[in-house]
């Protein structure tokens, strides 16, 4: 028996996707002894007579040189307010919300679920948190198919609430097969193109610079404000980048979850676009800038890293998002 230690998958403001620590037993391996005794002795054919394996790499490595480059696949999705898929799971159709938030998994509807016939993974359950909201769930890998564009495997979450009402689940856009894929949103601006690196194409985060802190940002097309998490809520209220503007209260999240959030105003804006009004994330009200003779008492412990989601609001004067798998780029198209 082996420890199969899951992943975490963490995206947006202290979002976690936790598959926890479980235990598998299987029983076929690689046979490496066989495989390290397929080695071919070349000195031993005559030079006439090269082997048959050199003379069938020499043939590939010609049909590579002579293939041309593969054709891009791309897809554009119109976000109305969200962008939705149709595919295909186990021969059945299924309609997809493509959530950028979200890295490269899939959160189904329990009742999709069941339609689809989906198998779950046996002994391996999913717990997803949001401060002290929390769902738990199963795990499962299904094929999901996505016309001529090809399929793609996903981890998927069933949990025992519904991931969305808009559709049959919630999807990461990096679980998508395309090499270009485009969301339209509801601005028409053009003329200004905003271009960031990414990381990892298959989830859609940047890194930037807002108010003197680093912090990474994703896209939310859910909500029209833009929301920032406590860690970056903290550094910019002391700073008075963000200015309390209603009551501390419980708002939606993200898949059901719920968390105590402060409507804010502030003044920042990411590459010109304004992310006021916002929300904060945070335990308690807002202080707003102290004094520098202030005594700050900070508890100990790990801080997650200051994360940011922007809002429909922030991209109001844009009118899409397009990321190029190959270059590792995410575009926005907007008003100049």
């Amino acid at each position: 028996m082996k420890p199969l230690l899951g992943r975490l998958a963490q995206t947006g403001p202290n979002f976690f996707m936790r598959i926890g620590v479980y235990r598998f037993v299987w029983d076929g391996r690689p046979n490496w002894a066989e495989l390290s005794d397929r080695n071919h002795d070349f000195a031993r054919f005559p030079p006439e007579k090269p082997p048959m394996l050199l003379r069938t790499l020499v043939l590939l490595a010609g049909l590579c040189l002579a293939t041309p480059a593969l054709a891009q696949t791309s897809i554009t999705l119109r976000a109305a307010p969200v962008a939705i898929v149709d595919a295909q799971i186990n021969g059945r159709p299924v309609r997809l919300e493509v959530d950028p938030r979200l890295p490269d998994v899939l959160v189904l509807n329990p009742a999709a679920a069941e339609r689809l016939h989906v198998r779950r993974v046996p002994f391996v359950g999913a717990r997803v948190s949001l401060d002290a909201s929390y769902i738990r769930g199963r795990i499962a890998r299904p094929r999901i198919e996505f016309g001529d564009a090809g399929a793609s495997r996903a981890t998927t979450g069933i949990f025992n609430v519904p991931a969305t009402a808009r559709a049959d689940g919630v999807i990461g856009p990096g679980v998508l097969p395309h090499d270009i894929i485009r969301i339209e949103l509801a601005g028409s601006g053009v003329g200004r193109i905003i271009q960031f690196p990414l990381a990892n194409a298959d989830i859609w985060q940047i890194e930037t610079e807002l108010g003197g802190l680093s912090l990474q940002a994703v896209f939310d097309l859910n909500n029209a404000r833009s929301t920032f998490n406590r860690s970056a809520a903290s550094h910019l209220d002391q700073s008075g980048a963000i200015v309390a503007e209603g009551e501390l209260g419980e708002m939606s999240m993200l898949l059901g979850l719920h968390a105590q959030a402060q409507p804010v105003q502030t003044s920042l804006a990411l590459q010109g676009l304004a992310l006021g009004p916002a929300v904060a994330r945070t335990r308690a009200p807002l202080l707003g800038a102290l004094d520098e003779e202030t005594l700050v008492v900070v508890a100990e412990g790990e801080e997650a890293p200051p994360r940011l989601w922007v809002g429909r609001s922030a991209l109001a004067s844009c009118s899409s998002i397009t990321v190029n798998r190959r270059t590792r780029t995410l575009t926005l198209e907007c008003a100049s």
